[in-house]
């Protein structure tokens, strides 16, 4: 049985746990990793009831690695992601240098890679739904002077806190919610997406606040501003957090977004990223 099934007893019993558990206080949701060689089984099962239950979990390694891309990639492996996504800013495993890039006017259009503000949105919202990414890690080498503050939210809450307010969530979920622009460029072709859907029997969600490239079905644009105001304004179920040097946080694709950020001239923030095709699992 689907546990999302609306108004099931699956999925009540479901949606208040998830409202019921919800916690902002980042100490419930780190994990010390006290040798990060050799993370623990108990570091393993901690990390796995946090990701289980919340779609995301902090790290902090508490001994300086010495090969940080390699180990990224090992914690990577331990916390069961893989068929990782390759682009242009990746290397050959699919780790990514996020920091403030402007070396072509590329660069400086690509918002992630720039010191501009990253507003709401799920990674890789511009695949297609076979393509669907469905977890990332971001590792933090060193962070900014100030600014580059993460919000996050579980898509799942987003989901239980529409289908409260509206109780029309299958508009959502038709498969042309929105449509990606073929980009020829990168020779990506046009994508059609809906907002909600199910991979594996689980809740997944593509979503961008972006109004650049992005083209909503008008069909649904009530609905889209209302998820919108729910985004946006549901502060009581945002996380509100910046990863210092050593940390790093893993999650099932929840929906986050980003501050701008200044750098200093001996203090550029930098930040490794890995996006995964499968799910979080230790």
């Amino acid at each position: 049985m689907n546990i999302l099934a609306n108004l099931s007893d699956n999925y009540k019993r479901w949606a208040d746990g998830k409202l019921e558990g919800f916690t902002d206080k980042i100490d419930d949701l780190l994990v010390e990793i006290n040798n990060p060689l050799n993370i623990s089984t108990a570091e393993k099962r901690q990390i796995n009831k946090i990701i289980k239950s919340k779609n995301v979990v902090f790290f902090s390694v508490n001994k300086p690695i010495s090969d940080t891309k390699k180990q990224i990639k090992t914690y990577a492996s331990i916390f069961g992601m893989g068929d990782y996504e390759l682009d242009s800013k990746s290397d050959a495993d699919g780790l990514t240098e996020i920091k403030n890039n402007k070396k072509t006017q590329q660069d400086i259009e690509y918002i992630p890679y720039s010191d501009k503000q990253l507003n709401w949105h799920t990674d890789g919202y511009y695949n297609s739904q076979s393509n669907s990414i469905l977890s990332w890690l971001l590792y933090c080498v060193c962070p900014s002077d100030d600014g580059g503050i993460n919000k996050y939210m579980d898509h799942e809450i987003a989901y239980i806190l529409y289908n409260k307010n509206y109780q029309n969530i299958t508009k959502l979920m038709i498969p042309d919610s929105y449509i990606i622009p073929e980009n020829k460029s990168n020779g990506r072709p046009e994508v059609k997406n809906p907002v909600f859907s199910f991979v594996n029997n689980r809740l997944n969600m593509k979503f961008s606040m972006r109004e650049k490239y992005i083209i909503w079905n008008d069909k649904i644009t009530k609905e889209m501003n209302n998820l919108k105001n729910i985004i946006e304004n549901s502060h009581d179920y945002h996380l509100t957090y910046k990863l210092q040097a050593g940390q790093g946080v893993v999650t099932n694709n929840v929906i986050h977004m980003r501050t701008a950020f200044t750098n200093s001239k001996n203090k550029n923030r930098l930040l490794y990223r890995l996006r995964s095709k499968i799910r979080v699992r230790c």
